[in-house]
């Protein structure tokens, strides 16, 4: 990253992402101007939301597997009570 005050390159000095966002810093050890930038999505962000989809759509199998032989034995219930 280039210094906007003196156009020197800049030096990374660290990484938050607290935020969820991946917030870059940089110094500039010519004139001591600092800045930042956000690079996205953090990563632990990220596999956070695909593991809450993962488990979300594990929850709604397991709802319908189990929904599954309720189902079944309701029918067959109607067929041995229709004789």
């Amino acid at each position: 990253m280039q210094c906007e005050k003196c156009g020197a390159m800049m030096d990374f000095s660290g990484k938050d992402t607290f935020s969820g966002r991946e917030i870059r810093e940089y110094i500039c050890r010519a004139c001591g101007h600092d800045d930042w930038e956000d690079t996205g999505q953090a990563m632990w962000a990220i596999l956070h939301e695909a593991r809450e989809a993962d488990e979300a759509e594990a929850r709604e199998k397991a709802i319908a597997e189990a929904k599954r032989p309720l189902a079944w034995l309701r029918r067959l219930f109607r067929i041995l009570h229709r004789n």
